[in-house]
């Protein structure tokens, strides 16, 4: 590759990775804002734990249903046009919820706004890898997903911060008013696609990618029934299904615990715990260009055993071990996803967009299942019955990386074990 070439390489990325991180820092921060709120709207509108978690499930719900509908749209608007019209929507309906006064009404404004977000999570990575040259992928995956925590993290924070002195609902607007900001600057920033061509354009040319006539083409259906066939991309399925659950859970009742005996903290130092997502990011970044030299099962494995690790020392009395617990949680997190969302994009191949959707369908559906159940086994067991829910869901994933995906992709798949 030439210097200019490289250098536009470069530029492209470094846009792309911006506007991203707008774009991501909007979703997530509007998505999980709620959750440092989650005891003050519980005392508020009269609900326990499980009911007042369903703001974060519905609204995961609403993402699990948009993502199929938002891919095969992008196939034939194009990634960008859809990622817009999808931030923006988005950011309207956020500015509304907070106002809303009823539990109903809340949960049919979060559900809607899930589906309205859902296309961002369910395109970017597919955006990516089309953009992108294949060795570059992972580590802007990892750079997406670090950003995301960025989001989710500023969120949370200022949420709760505003929360304990006006009040939760102004303290979702106030992060309401932050995201629009944010998905103005994607909207300025996103850089036109260069590496994909929607199907309604490609429907005027008979000169298609490997000599195939447009006749000859796989259409969206069927690459999306080859998304669902793959026994393999089942295996990337099952990985943010499990601990994006667990990730999801563990902070949505982390609020509750803290709040009582021993510990009596308020939502103000509650949400400071949140930082710990500052630990993701880098882990993030790291990830995703180690997976490349180290194998990607590898450091998918690596990233569950400290999920497993982090969530068992929350059970420690002391809140500085407690803390550090759920930094090794979440440090473990973002190792495991933009591993496991590039091991998607790579497995699938010209399926990738159908793939990531189906992928992101699974990470929210197992967010909105296990937010909820487990939140049923906390009011249960309070929070040594969560962490063993969690335990357990790192078990699951990790056996099945084991049984069912390949030690490395990229290029070409290779299927030996290590």
């Amino acid at each position: 590759m030439s210097d200019t070439a490289h250098d536009a390489t470069d530029r492209l990325f470094h846009r792309i990775i911006l506007a991203l991180f707008a774009a991501g820092f909007a979703t997530f921060a509007q998505l999980y804002a709620v959750q440092s709120v989650l005891p003050d709207l519980s005392a508020d509108l009269g609900v326990d734990p499980s009911h007042a978690a369903l703001t974060i499930s519905i609204a995961t719900v609403g993402i699990a249903v948009g993502v199929l509908p938002w891919a095969f749209a992008a196939d034939w608007w194009g990634r960008v046009q859809v990622m817009k019209v999808s931030a923006v929507t988005a950011a309207v309906v956020g500015l509304a919820t907070p106002f809303l006064q009823t539990m109903p009404l809340m949960l049919a404004s979060r559900f809607v706004e899930g589906v309205t977000l859902a296309a961002i999570p369910a395109i970017a990575v597919t955006y990516i890898s089309d953009e992108l040259p294949a060795r570059r992928v992972t580590a802007a995956a990892g750079a997406f997903v670090a950003g995301n925590s960025i989001g989710g993290l500023l969120g949370r924070l200022i949420s709760g911060l505003v929360a304990d002195w006006l009040g939760w609902r102004t303290g979702l607007a106030t992060v309401a008013v932050l995201c629009v900001i944010a998905c103005l600057a994607f909207v300025a920033i996103v850089p036109a696609p260069h590496g994909y061509l929607p199907s309604r354009l490609r429907r005027q040319r008979r000169d298609g990618v490997a000599g195939l006539t447009i006749a000859e083409r796989p259409t969206a259906w069927q690459r999306f029934a080859g998304a669902l066939t793959n026994r393999t991309l089942w295996g990337s399925y099952a990985q943010p299904f499990l601990l994006m659950g667990a990730f999801m859970t563990l902070f949505s009742y982390l609020g509750y615990h803290l709040q009582r005996d021993p510990y009596d903290l308020s939502t103000a130092v509650t949400s400071m715990i949140f930082t710990v997502y500052l630990v993701g990011t880098f882990t993030a970044r790291w990830a995703g260009g180690a997976a490349g030299r180290l194998g990607h099962r590898r450091m998918l494995l690596v990233g569950i055993a400290l999920m497993a690790a982090g969530a068992a020392l929350t059970l420690a009395g002391p809140l500085w071990l407690v803390v550090i617990g759920v930094a090794v949680f979440t440090a473990g997190y973002f190792v495991t996803s933009p591993v496991a969302s590039a091991m998607t994009a790579f497995i699938a191949g010209s399926c990738r967009s159908q793939a990531t959707a189906i992928h992101q369908l699974v990470f929210y559906g197992g967010n909105s299942l296990f937010v909820w159940s487990l939140g049923r086994v906390f009011e249960a067991l309070d929070w040594p019955g969560v962490v063993v829910g969690l335990v357990v869901l790192c078990a699951i994933a990790a056996t099945v990386a084991l049984a069912v995906l390949p030690s490395r992709v990229g290029g070409r798949l290779d299927t030996a074990t290590d």
